[in-house]
């Protein structure tokens, strides 16, 4: 195969660019963030209504945190292993922290926590992940 489908935006990219061209998205920007994130592809994200899905946390040790952006919450809940790291950006430690850290602001609920019962209900309807995984 002389493509790879980059995970961050999903366009093809020639196999022998695919290291600089998957580095461009991994760079850190002036905050700490990375330029870009994993998602899963458009068609592929979850469809339905957001409603009562959790989208903004906080982070015990600094007491900041940020909200996530309607494609990667679509991305986790197609394919909830597809954020093997289990560490998410906090604002006020311009860093990625672990999600034991981090609670949702309209649960009070762990990212943690959420995110294994999320895994736990995908594994009983499907039996095992799907096989897009981080890049």
């Amino acid at each position: 195969m002389f493509f790879i489908r980059c995970p961050f935006c999903h366009k093809l990219v020639l196999r022998i660019f695919y290291r600089s061209h998957r580095s461009k998205h991994m760079q850190r920007r002036t905050d700490g963030q990375m330029a870009s994130h994993v998602t899963v592809h458009p068609s592929g994200r979850f469809q339905g209504s957001l409603d009562g899905v959790p989208r903004s946390y906080t982070h015990t040790l600094c007491g900041l945190g940020a909200g996530v952006p309607e494609d990667i919450v679509r991305s986790y809940l197609a394919n909830p292993f597809l954020y093997r790291s289990d560490h998410f950006f906090c604002h006020g430690c311009k860093d990625y922290v672990p999600c034991k850290d981090l609670f949702w602001r309209e649960t009070q609920q762990s990212l943690a926590e959420y995110f294994k019962e999320l895994r736990t209900e995908y594994l009983r309807v499907h039996g095992s992940p799907t096989p897009e995984t981080e890049a």
